[in-house]
């Protein structure tokens, strides 16, 4: 149950420490839809600074040698076929800051890009603690239900678990079976 959602395990259980992993799941989606929305804003403002701030023609005019050579044909690539790369390239590469107005510019550029991936960044490291929050939470559940080894599901029913651990065996084994009183 925890795997699906973190903390229904514990409450299922008559523990009320599962709010908190629930609350923890929360918070990490929260967070996460809170940074991959500002990570994209930021991308799409790179882009548009890049756009109007960098152009080919100046790249190659500020740079003759450099018409017809591998990275002219890779930064044109990559501007028709992985905006994404020809983004980074043009901010990140020596040879193609020439296409910049001014270092100003490019530097300003690069910061927003960097504003850009810390967001997404943070995105990533929610999701992971969400991820987290559901393994932990679920071994620790089988922790606790194995101690307890039952648990009510109404008044004449109960499942019983039955739970054989042991680290790097062959023969772990996970089970519960489900009674109910017949009146």
């Amino acid at each position: 149950m925890n795997l699906a959602i973190p903390g229904a395990g514990y409450l299922y259980a008559g523990e009320k420490r599962g709010l908190v992993n629930i609350g923890l799941e929360g918070v990490a989606w929260v967070a996460y839809v809170y940074y991959h929305d500002r990570g994209k804003s930021k991308e799409k403002e790179f882009e548009s600074y890049a756009d109007v701030h960098w152009d080919y023609n100046r790249w190659i005019s500020n740079n003759p040698q450099y018409a017809g050579s591998p990275e002219d044909s890779l930064i044109l690539y990559f501007r028709d076929h992985n905006r994404q790369q020809y983004y980074e390239d043009i901010g990140k590469l020596n040879h193609y800051w020439g296409g910049w107005t001014s270092d100003q510019d490019r530097n300003f550029y690069r910061g927003i890009r960097a504003h850009s991936n810390n967001f997404l960044k943070n995105a990533h490291t929610a999701v992971a603690g969400a991820f987290v929050n559901r393994i932990v939470s679920a071994v620790d559940v089988l922790r606790l239900m194995k101690a307890k080894t039952h648990a009510a599901l109404g008044a004449d029913t109960k499942i019983r678990f039955k739970v054989r651990t042991k680290p790097f065996a062959r023969d772990n084994a996970f089970g519960f079976v489900i009674t109910r009183k017949l009146h």
